[in-house]
């Protein structure tokens, strides 16, 4: 077995995982604006809707890990935008994600929502104004589409 290999491997991974936090920390986040678009619609009046519950499994399924498994539940709801960068607009989700992680930490509910990108890819993400912690993918099975937001209800601040 080649350990010198196996260090390198692992530390690119490990400063591979620190670039992914470092461009996260870099994105300029600002609240939605008058003029803010998703493609070629204005954000100003739509709100983001995903029909069912959808479950993630972050980093992919554990394979046979002894210390539980690490999963994500987006609620069903009207996602309202509230932040954006220079690539893209992020719909907060209406009562928070439902993370699940290993013991001791178990499941507890974190800020975060569906972030949409100018090229039109959905990302799920947590964190807030103070800043984005993670992202991911967003899988196919949660569907979503951008709706009038007819409810009345303004965002959240």
């Amino acid at each position: 077995m080649n350990t010198r290999a196996n260090r390198t491997s692992s530390g690119a991974c490990v400063a591979l995982a620190f670039l992914d936090v470092a461009l996260l920390s870099c994105t300029s986040l600002r609240p939605v604006g008058p003029t803010t678009r998703v493609g070629d619609r204005a954000v100003a009046g739509l709100v983001l809707v995903l029909g069912q519950p959808c479950s993630t499994l972050p980093g992919g399924t554990p394979m046979g890990r002894p210390d539980g498994v690490r999963s994500h539940t987006l609620p069903a709801g009207r996602y309202p935008a509230q932040l954006e960068d220079d690539d893209g607009v992020y719909f907060a989700s209406p009562s928070g994600i439902s993370v699940t992680e290993p013991a001791p930490r178990g499941t507890r509910l974190r800020p975060g929502g569906i972030y949409l990108t100018s090229d039109d890819r959905a990302w799920e993400y947590l964190g807030d104004a103070d800043g984005i912690t993670a992202r991911q993918l967003l899988p196919k099975h949660c569907r979503i589409e951008l709706s009038i937001n007819a409810g009345g209800s303004s965002p959240r601040p």
